[in-house]
């Protein structure tokens, strides 16, 4: 399956295509050994980068009351990265906290209602 669009190029070859609403991001990883794959996770750009994408998708699974959510869809490993609704919380807040780092919080406080709706469902 190749990517139909490129949204996102890094050195270390990350590739991502465009993304519906209802589907997960798809992202392909091309390395040439370990280190490569450390220093990609060290990436602000990237990390920044699956963050706000995790934050997409996890609204839409809020949203729409969902039990679980596929993140990502790591094509050229056939790897799907998928989170039960019992784990939103938590990468809620590691996301907050990036927000909180940026001072933008505007984002912080829809977060904050994300997580109020949730243990609201509870």
């Amino acid at each position: 399956m190749e990517p139909q669009k490129i949204l996102y190029t890094m050195d270390k070859d990350l590739k991502v295509t465009t993304k519906k609403q209802d589907t997960p991001t798809a992202i392909e990883l091309v390395w040439e050994n370990k280190q490569d794959l450390i220093d990609l996770s060290n990436e602000d750009v990237f990390t920044s980068f699956i963050l706000k994408e995790s934050y997409k998708s996890l609204k839409i699974a809020i949203n729409g009351n969902l039990s679980k959510v596929t993140l990502f869809d790591i094509f050229n490993l056939s790897i799907l990265i998928e989170v039960k609704k019992s784990n939103y919380i938590p990468i809620l807040g590691k996301i907050m906290d990036v927000y909180e780092l940026a001072e933008d919080y505007e984002e912080c406080s829809k977060i904050k209602n994300l997580i109020k709706k949730l243990n609201e469902k509870v």
